[in-house]
């Protein structure tokens, strides 16, 4: 779940940076892994996404 998250939020909210070498500079999954854990422990929404409905696939 953490990588397709982090491929939905990098599509749809904030694409993450690439360095000069044309790689990511945060991994997709280690990036959608930080965005739930902070939305789980933050209950503050700050990412637009309602993360259990998205990762219960309704």
């Amino acid at each position: 779940w953490a990588y397709i998250v982090g491929i939905y939020v990098h599509e749809n909210v904030k694409q993450t940076e690439t360095k000069k070498q044309g790689r990511k500079a945060k991994s997709l999954f280690k990036y959608g892994l930080g965005i739930i854990a902070n939305i789980l422990m933050n209950p503050q929404n700050i990412h637009r996404i309602d993360i259990f409905k998205f990762l219960s696939c309704t």
